[in-house]
């Protein structure tokens, strides 16, 4: 029930953005005409991949650095998440999906996407690591300590 409505959500989201699409392609191909406007799509994919790239490989070199100093890469894990979402929407074509892919990729967005992230997970999850002795008790990781 729940998770029928959350999938219709979704299906009903990738109908509205794909009307959406179709409808900024055709008002943008009037403008600009059919050839400007595929060669924009593709150089936005093209450059959009090389971003995603980029910006992948130094999120994972934070979150490697998080890990080693033993601290919980909870902002680099956002990041993370705002990459794989902006390298998905930068790859399908659309003016759309690349406008909120690229947007993605910059870090004051990113971080407001950890805001959200750990608002939303916060509510639902806390992390238990067990306590230096045995009798004690775990020590409580609330992912709203993450860093900002």
């Amino acid at each position: 029930s729940e998770g029928y409505h959350s999938l219709m959500r979704l299906v009903s989201l990738f109908g509205v953005v794909a009307l959406a699409e179709l409808f900024i392609f055709v008002a943008v191909e009037r403008q600009i005409g059919l050839l400007a406007a595929l060669l924009i799509a593709l150089g936005t994919a093209v450059l959009g991949s090389a971003l995603v790239r980029r910006s992948g490989l130094a999120v994972w070199a934070r979150i490697q650095e998080k890990v080693g100093q033993g601290a919980v890469p909870g902002k680099e894990l956002s990041a993370g998440v705002s990459v794989l979402v902006a390298g998905a929407l930068l790859i399908s074509p659309g003016f759309l999906t690349d406008i909120i892919g690229f947007l993605l990729l910059v870090p004051a967005v990113q971080a407001r996407v950890h805001t959200q992230l750990a608002k939303r997970i916060s509510s639902k999850i806390t992390f238990l690591a067990p306590g230096g002795e045995s009798d004690s008790p775990p020590t409580v990781i609330d992912v709203d300590s993450w860093e900002l």
